[in-house]
């Protein structure tokens, strides 16, 4: 239970920083030009281009106690490896592309002119976000939320490396699994396997609704 309840924690936290993210990078990069803009698509796919392990070996030597940021951290009694923080920067360093990469193709597709013809009625910013360009991603962001939030729940390499495996307390669903296996404990590694499995196929029926929903839309908008 408390694995199940950590995976959620996590993911919890780690999503909706992911879905701010993810939308602010894809506006950006859709709707602007500016000095920065190829190198912020590249750290996009940065994740993608490095195994998960070695992320998370990077937080180790980032905020290990032998480093100088470890030190301040001992030194305030904060604690970001082997904690709940760890976990968090580990995961939503995997899994911040998702939403972004859903969201860039589609706004790019859309261009600029619903923003202008709002902006030149006297919309503000915020007020063009909100009431134009938010309702035409909706179906992408839910995409790329649903794919952000089932990879936060079974990733297992950067998690793996930063968890430090303390029983009952930084040991996620992925990580039980293997604890218990490890443990020639089948029965519970079966049962705990079989929730993530149960996700997955969450996951994918959601993910085929969106699908097929947004096809609908898309078609009923030709039409018309």
């Amino acid at each position: 239970f408390s694995a199940i309840r950590l995976t959620l924690v996590v993911a919890g936290i780690s999503v909706p920083l992911n879905l701010a993210f993810g939308v602010a990078a894809a506006w950006a990069i859709a709707k602007f030009e500016f000095k920065g803009k190829a190198f912020l698509t590249t750290l996009l796919d940065l994740p993608f281009s490095v195994s998960p392990v070695i992320s998370g070996l990077v937080f180790v030597l980032l905020f290990g106690a032998n480093t100088w940021l470890g030190h301040w951290l001992s030194a305030y009694d904060i604690k970001i490896l082997f904690a709940v923080p760890g976990l968090v920067l580990a995961t939503m360093f995997v899994t911040f592309p998702f939403v972004a990469r859903e969201l860039i193709p589609l706004m790019q597709e859309q261009g600029t002119a619903d923003e202008e013809a709002a902006l030149s009625l006297g919309a503000s910013g915020w007020q063009t976000f909100w009431y134009v360009t938010l309702p035409n991603i909706k179906w992408g962001l839910l995409y790329g939320v649903l794919l952000c939030n089932a990879r936060a729940m079974g990733e297992f390499g950067a998690v793996s490396v930063v968890s430090g495996h303390i029983r009952g307390q930084t040991n996620t669903m992925p990580l039980q699994v293997e604890i218990l296996y490890n443990e020639y404990n089948f029965t519970g590694a079966f049962a705990v396997a079989t929730l993530l499995a149960l996700l997955a196929l969450v996951t994918l029926v959601l993910k085929t609704l969106l699908e097929m929903r947004y096809s609908a839309e898309i078609s009923a908008s030709r039409r018309h």
